[in-house]
Order: structure tokens, then C-alpha cells, then sequence
């Protein structure tokens, strides 16, 4: 069944006229019996008009609310300053005026800044549970300077998506008693159950920034746990007609690539490319509660790049998603995260970033040019989300193309290569909560297709599947909680496609030296399971846990999912004290307290390591934390890429962190790590934040940072020999390495208004290694190594013109001599991300964007610090420039 077949399904079989909800007394009271506050909003003929005065025939019949409680700095006080707020509405929308008074109107903080941003001021928050579910909190704020703030936070945990984009309005102003804010929230952009009387879920929240002071209308003590589960009771909404909401953005995006110090003869990088492109946003209504979000061609030019890294591992690096279809909603397929506490070991069924992710088929043409695709282009996708009654659903499916490389030969033919097959892309995630939101299951499963049609293609798996179930149980007042999950994968390809799949990174099935698994050349699919438990103590001074996951060897979720290592059980506990008060010297204190172990499923001891840390915010908001960790001595199955274990040295490490005020219109936050083995390996690092606003309309930020490693056994490469019988015939090739590196970013917010806003990032970078002494592994098991030219009568000799290295391990006995390419390297190279964003029109937008990239990689592992700064520009580089502009229509 589509998408569109099933939404139209749910829609068909939603109330069409309200019913009646359940009685008023039961849902005001929550399920540990507390009774929370509650506002009554006042319906309006004649809606108010925003101009933040709050001097509008509306307002003046409307109930007030002021009873508000401090949460910082002293939770459970009296604020420092009134606060009113009322809630009225008409056939439309949600209209909400606050007055919040000052007395020094003229310290009010309003700074201008993009929306969505954290502007450091004055602000005023309406967390609204239109759902009534006590876990989903749609949040809306606003500045003195008018600045908008939109959230979407769910699973009952304060931590927002800000992806979400609502058309809605808001107008504040400063006067003699303080400031004052008017918002108008369509129905229209919320999400409710139909009904003829409707009961939400309401909080309110004020931050006075320098008092560093923040206040709560519905306030718990700071010891508890819960976010939604805590707000009051709106109440007093009747006959809210049910939007039947149908909204298109459609968009066009001009882009032109230039490309400098690049091959002249290159046909594909001469003059600019350009390229003009169109596609459509859709969002419908499909019942009060679910929504249908489709995308058709999408574009995300204007998004941040990714940070630059250096990654010498045989895992892949991880990177956060920024693509705002993906982003928006991205908690509802998120595995595991029901309780909203601490969340850990339910493995990731669903990342996003595969979806469009670079082509995997490399291309080579000698003595002639490649151009290749840097992603796969997104044909279309489409996402229905939502609730229905106590469900939560949450269906998204995508379809990306087959993409191509453009082949210039030699000789100047052109030709095209596939080098990514045609694919498929869907998740499913239920849930059904109980108890108010106090218990609840989920279900979520993953599935990719790939029509692969060429042989090249037999390294990718054909179809992949992924599910599994998770729960959760908060009692006792929810101050305790336990939650676990089940889950299982299913992947099918050809033997070359499954063959790898054993031998990857992940699972290393060729290990020499374990019996429990093996590689089967034969086979088309592989199954696996995993499995996760957690139980604590979660609300209250003392919280405690422990902590459980299992995945077994042939779990496999990478085609939709992200897992880099299976094979492994864990177990942990956790320990710590709070102390919330302010007190002589802090504001707040913690100690903490871990013990966590690992093993394979071949019961080989992994690691094991105590974590010790105290941390806290001194009465001046100076935050600090300072932590040491010991790993006992174990073995490690990944060292060798395949091979036999080799011991995991002794390893301790201590890291420290402190921010200053951030307030003050200069702040800073550094941190820096030192960490040392048993064997003379060490590693040091830090990095600092200055954020600095010199206007109300500025922001900028500088973040440096620094690491150095000398690790003592780094993997270099293998070979096979028979005669390496201590080694179960691997000759597995380590040595030291210097590995040094520094970057620093930029980050630069400029808004003329709250609609218009120029954003700046940009980061340089720049590593080097150095491989000193190479050896191979002596004895499984050991961190014992032969060194090559000292040990054994081995030789080592380095050819400068290939810039490689011949070793023989016996200097001329009956094993065989082998080469590797010299590892040495050095790296720069800068990335810049400026977008000038206007919303010219509510919900329409436009963007114009720059995208500089500039890279190179050499052989010399020398590390120059800035002086390589200089080098930077005479780096090979791409300028794109793009112009996006969309136009929101509401039908």
C-alpha cells in the first residue's frame, strides 16, 4: 500500500463531526494524581490585532493567569517580576497575550537574530500538548526584538526539533512596565484529535536574561522527570471546526559551479556549470491529527556543509542530518526513544543520511577524466505523521535514482557509467502509549529495494529489512523507568554482496582464531538480532541505573539504519548525586559514578572501565566538569581488520571542561582531554568557543581546536603468508603514529530584521600523520610486535620515487617480500557556507547561497601549523552560487 492509499484510508475512516471526549474530571488530572493548573481561553468574535499592545477588545474579557514559579537560579521561588498571560480564540486560530512586566524596562535584552536561534535575551515561551497525549509539546517563542522560535519536542523530553516551520505571527513591544507579545497560531499548523470540547495540554515560560532568571507556569520541582507529562490544562475550546489543511511550496533553484586550478584540458570543469531546476513541497491534512508531507526533485543547497575530518578507521564517520525534510519529525523514527529519560543501546533502525547518500561504484578512466556525482538525487519522497486516537504513526517513503558518471577517454569520446542502481527506500514506526503517557510500545521497521540491473552492482545488497519492538514503564510517580527493545535484520544479494557483508568492519566473520561464526561464500542473506534493557531511578537527588545491550554477529542495518560495530554485549551502572539547591559555592552539583563492560559473542573480554566525574555551575554561572577514566587491560577484535585478537592496552584518560557566564557579551568554553597507555602511547587535545555579540543584531563565534595523538600500534595494512604460522598465516602490518591536527570554526549571524538574516560558517582545517617504526603483530593475543629492520633479520627499504616501502620478513629466508604505498600524509582544506535567508512573505522564502571548497592531500606528513594557511589558497577550489525561492500557498 502507497503512502497516499494509506493515508487516504486513516482519513476515510476519522470522525467527520466532533464526538464527544471523555469526562472532563479524568483528563485533568494526572495519572500520579497531581492536579495541574489550568487556563481557560475565551472565544472572540473579532480577533485581536498584532501590534504588542494588547489594548484589543479581545483581550479585555479574557482570564488571566500570573501565578508563576522560579526555576532558575532558585527553583521553586517566587520570580523576581509579574507575569500575565491570556488565551482567546476564534473560528481560526489560537491567539495568546502575555505581559511581562519589568521593572527596569530599559535592561530588557532584545536582540535581533535569525529564527530559531538562540539570540541570548528576553523571551516568552507557549508550549502547547494539542494532542493532550502528555509527550508531544509544540512550542512557540518570541523576543522583545520580535525574534520567532518554533519546536516541535516529543517522547516527553524538553530537547525540540526546530526543523518544524509553522506560518504563524507574532508581535512584541517594550513599554514603561515592561514588554508584551501577541501570537496568532492557526489551528491550521497544529494537530488535534476532532471533538466537540477540547482539553490540551498548556505550559507557559519566561526567561529575564540578566537575572539569568527563568520562570514556569505549570512547574515540578527540578529534581522530576518529564516535560509534556507537566504541563497544565487549557480548557474551554468548543466547536473547533477541523482544517482540512492542504499547503504546496513550490520552488525553483538557479545554481552556477565554478571550479579553479583545476586541469585545464579537463572537458568537465571548463567555464561555469549551470543549472536551473524546479520541484514542489507538499503538506495535507489528512485528518486533524496526521499530516502528509511530500517532496517532489528536492533541493538543499542552502544547508551547512559537513565538518571536515580525517578518518584512518575502518568504521564510518558519522554525521549529523541537516536536510530539513529528513530533520522535521526525525524523533518519530527514532528506535528506542520512548521514555524520554536516558536512552542508550537501542540500536539506530533509521538514518537518514542514506537516503541520497554518494554513489558507491568507483570509476577510473587512465589518461582520461571522470565527472562523478557527489549524491544520489532524490526523485521524490513522502512522509505521513501524526496520532490517531493514543497511536502514534509514522510512515516515510523515498525513492532515489539511478545516477551516472560522465566519461571523457583519452581520446576525447564521452560515455556515461552507472555507478548507482535505482532504489527504495521506506520506514514504518507505531506507538501506542497507555497510562497518560506514562507507559506506551512502539513498532518500527525499516526496508530498502535496489533494481540492480548491472553486474557491477553484485557488491550491494539487493534488499535489506529491519524491525523491532521497544517499550517503556514509568512508576512510582514516574521516578523509576525501565524500557528495552527487540530487533531483527534481514539482508538478501548476491554471494559477492553477502560475502562482504561478513567480512566487514562490523562483524569480521574471517577471524582465525574464534569458532563461533564463519564466512560462507555460498550464501545470498544474513540475519541477526539485537536486544537492549535499561532500569533506574530517573526523578529525586539520587538517580541510578544499569544498562544492557546485545547484537548479535550477523546484525546487519546499514542499508537504512547506522551500525558500526555488531558482535558485542555490554553491560553497565550508573551512579549519581544531585545537589540543586544553590548552596555557599554552586548554584548546582553533581558527582557521577559508571562501571561498564564488553564482550563478543565468543565471550573474549573487550573492555572494562570506571568513570568517575564531578561537575556543576558556581554562583557566578561559571559551569565546569571534570572527569577520569581507567580501561583495564582486554582484547581487541577489530585491531587487525580480520585477523587474530590483539591485546587493548591499559588506558586512562581525564578531560576537564568550563564555560563562563553566558550572558556577558564575550563568553568562552574550553575543553581539553589528556590520555595515556600502558605502553607510551598518549594523546592530548582542547578545544575553546568565544562567542562574542558586539550588537544586538551580531553574533559571532570562534571555535578552535587542537589534537595530538602518538598512538604506539596503529593498523598500516596485511598480507597472507603461509610461513607466519604464529599469526595463523597473516603478517598483520602496525606502526607508531603521530597524528596531528587543527581546525577552526566559524560561525557568523548577522539579521537586518527578523526576516532577513545573513548567516556565515567556515572551516579550516588542516592534519597530518606520521607512521614511524613499522612492525607486524608477533603472537595473537599480545601487544608484542617484530619490528621490520631490527627484528628477526627482516629488512625495510623505502623507494623515494614510488614513495614505497619493501619489506622482507626474514631478509631473504623463504618468506616473501611485499610493498605498501608509503602511509605518510598531510591534509588541508577550507569550507564556507554563506546563505542570505529573506521570508519575504509568511511561509515564503528566500535563499542565496555561497559554497566555497577548496582541498588538497600530500605525502609529507610534516605538520606546519597556520603556516599551512598560507598554502590554503593555492589549493584547488569550487565556487557555487545558488539562488532558491519558494512560495507557501495555503488551499
Amino acid at each position: 500500500m502507497t503512502i497516499l492509499a494509506f493515508a487516504l484510508a486513516i482519513q476515510a475512516t476519522a470522525p467527520q463531526t466532533g464526538a464527544t471526549t471523555p469526562a472532563l474530571a479524568s483528563m485533568l488530572t494526572h495519572g500520579d494524581g497531581r492536579v495541574p493548573p489550568q487556563i481557560t481561553a475565551t472565544f472572540v468574535d473579532q480577533a485581536p490585532d498584532l501590534d504588542g499592545r494588547l489594548d484589543d477588545a479581545a483581550w479585555q474579557g479574557a482570564l488571566i493567569v500570573s501565578d508563576f514559579t522560579q526555576v532558575e537560579p532558585e527553583d521553586g521561588t517566587a520570580p523576581s517580576e509579574r507575569t500575565e498571560v491570556c488565551v482567546v480564540y476564534d473560528g481560526s486560530a489560537l491567539y495568546i497575550g502575555a505581559h511581562l512586566y519589568d521593572s527596569e524596562p530599559e535592561a530588557i535584552v532584545r536582540r535581533l537574530g535569525r529564527r530559531d536561534t538562540h539570540t541570548s535575551s528576553d523571551e516568552f515561551w507557549v508550549m502547547i500538548d494539542s494532542y493532550h497525549d502528555h509527550r508531544t509539546a509544540f512550542r512557540f517563542s518570541a523576543n522583545p526584538a520580535g525574534v520567532r522560535g518554533d519546536e516541535v519536542a516529543t517522547n516527553d523530553d524538553m530537547h525540540g526539533d526546530n526543523s518544524w516551520e509553522p506560518v504563524w505571527a507574532v508581535a512584541a513591544r517594550v513599554d514603561s512596565l515592561g514588554w508584551a507579545v501577541e501570537m496568532r497560531i492557526p489551528f491550521s499548523q497544529l494537530r488535534f484529535p476532532g471533538g466537540e470540547e477540547q482539553v490540551w495540554g498548556i505550559n507557559f515560560a519566561r526567561r529575564i536574561f540578566r537575572k539569568n532568571e527563568r520562570v514556569r507556569w505549570s512547574w515540578v520541582p527540578n529534581t522530576e522527570q518529564g516535560y509534556a507529562s507537566n504541563f497544565g490544562h487549557l480548557v474551554g475550546l468548543q466547536d473547533i471546526p477541523v482544517p482540512r489543511r492542504l499547503e504546496l511550496l513550490p520552488y525553483t533553484v538557479g545554481t552556477a559551479d565554478y571550479k579553479e586550478g583545476i586541469d585545464p584540458d579537463n572537458p568537465f570543469t571548463q567555464g561555469g556549470i549551470y543549472d536551473l531546476s524546479a520541484g514542489f513541497d507538499l503538506k495535507y491534512g489528512v485528518t486533524s491529527g496526521l499530516t502528509l508531507d511530500a517532496t517532489v526533485n528536492p533541493d538543499f543547497g542552502q544547508v551547512e556543509a559537513d565538518p571536515a575530518v580525517v578518518n584512518l578507521s575502518a568504521f564510518e564517520t558519522y554525521f549529523e542530518e541537516r536536510r530539513p525534510f529528513f530533520v522535521e519529525g526525525a524523533d518519530l523514527f527514532r528506535f528506542g526513544a520512548g521514555s524520554g529519560g536516558f536512552v542508550f543501546g537501542a540500536p539506530q533502525l533509521f538514518y537518514s543520511r542514506r537516503v541520497g547518500r554518494s554513489p558507491t561504484r568507483p570509476v577510473f578512466e587512465p589518461g582520461g577524466y571522470v565527472d562523478y556525482p557527489n549524491a544520489t538525487k532524490i526523485i521524490g519522497a513522502a512522509k505521513l505523521s501524526g496520532k490517531k486516537g493514543r497511536w502514534s504513526i509514522g510512515v516515510m517513503d523515498a525513492l532515489t535514482s539511478r545516477e551516472y558518471a560522465q566519461v571523457a577517454s583519452e581520446g576525447g569520446s564521452r560515455s556515461t557509467t552507472q555507478v548507482e542502481p535505482l532504489a527504495n527506500y521506506a520506514v514504518l514506526s507505531l506507538r501506542r502509549d497507555f497510562r497518560d503517557g506514562a507507559s506506551g510500545v512502539g513498532l518500527l521497521g525499516t526496508s530498502v529495494l535496489r533494481d540492480i540491473n548491472d553486474p557491477a552492482f553484485d557488491y550491494l545488497r539487493s534488499s535489506a529489512f529491519s524491525g523491532g519492538v521497544d517499550f517503556f514503564h514509568r512508576f512510582r510517580d514516574d521516578r523509576f523507568v525501565v524500557n528495552g527493545s527487540v530487533a531483527a535484520s534481514h539482508v538478501q544479494g548476491d554471494q559477492l554482496a553477502i560475502t562482504r557483508t561478513q567480512r566487514s568492519s562490523a562483524r569480521y566473520y574471517q577471524r582465525p582464531d574464534q569458532d563461533y561464526v564463519s564466512v560462507d561464500t555460498t550464501a545470498t542473506a544474513l540475519s541477526g538480532y539485537s536486544a537492549s534493557m535499561q532500569a533506574g531511578k530517573v526523578s529525586g537527588n539520587w538517580t541510578y541505573g544499569t544498562d544492557f545491550f546485545a547484537y548479535s554477529p550477523g546484525f546487519e542495518i546499514n542499508d537504512a539504519g547506522f551500525e558500526s560495530v555488531v558482535d558485542r554485549i555490554f553491560w553497565g551502572v550508573r551512579l549519581q548525586r544531585r545537589w540543586l539547591d544553590p548552596g555557599t559555592v554552586f548554584r548546582n552539583f553533581h558527582v557521577n559514578a559508571t562501571f561498564a563492560q564488553s564482550w563478543n559473542f565468543g565471550g573474549t573480554n573487550l573492555s572494562r572501565t570506571p568513570y568517575f566525574g564531578v561537575g556543576g555551575q558556581f554562583l557566578n554561572y561559571w559551569n565546569f566538569n571534570v572527569g577520569f577514566s581507567y580501561s583495564f587491560r582486554g582484547q581487541d577484535d577489530k585491531a587487525t581488520r580480520g585477523g587474530p585478537l590483539r591485546e587493548r592496552p591499559q588506558v586512562w584518560n581525564t578531560e576537564g571542561f568550563v564555560s563562563t557566564d553566558g550572558r556577558k557579551p564575550v563568553s568562552l568554553s574550553l575543553f581539553t582531554y589528556y590520555a595515556g597507555n600502558e605502553y607510551g602511547g598518549w594523546g592530548v587535545g582542547s578545544g575553546v568557543s568565544i562567542r562574542i555579540r558586539p550588537t544586538g543584531s551580531l553574533s559571532l563565534a570562534l571555535s578552535p581546536g587542537f589534537d595530538k595523538t602518538h598512538a604506539m600500534g596503529f593498523y598500516v595494512t596485511q598480507r597472507q603468508d603461509s610461513l607466519a604460522t604464529a599469526t595463523f598465516g597473516g603478517r598483520y602490518v602496525f606502526s607508531e603514529l603521530v597524528q596531528t591536527s587543527f581546525d577552526l570554526t566559524v560561525r557568523m549571524d548577522m539579521a537586518v530584521t527578523p526576516n532577513l538574516s545573513l548567516q556565515l560558517w567556515a572551516q579550516p582545517f588542516i592534519a597530518s600523520g606520521d607512521y614511524i617504526g613499522f612492525k607486524e603483530l608477533a603472537e595473537p593475543g599480545t601487544f608484542n610486535h617484530l619490528v621490520y629492520g631490527v627484528d628477526g633479520g627482516s629488512t625495510i627499504s623505502h623507494d623515494e620515487e614510488s614513495n614505497t616501502f619493501t619489506v622482507d620478513p626474514d631478509g631473504g629466508g623463504p618468506a616473501e617480500s611485499f610493498d605498501f604505498l608509503n602511509p605518510d600524509f598531510s591534509t588541508r582544506s577550507l569550507r564556507t557556507n554563506l546563505v542570505l535567508r529573506w521570508e519575504y512573505m509568511p511561509g515564503s522564502t528566500l535563499f542565496l547561497v555561497w559554497n566555497h571548497d577548496r582541498w588538497n592531500w600530500m605525502s609529507d606528513p610534516t605538520f606546519r601549523g597556520l603556516k599551512e594557511f598560507d598554502r590554503l589558497f593555492d589549493d584547488p577550489a569550487q565556487n557555487t552560487f545558488l539562488l532558491k525561492i519558494n512560495y507557501w500557498l495555503s488551499l
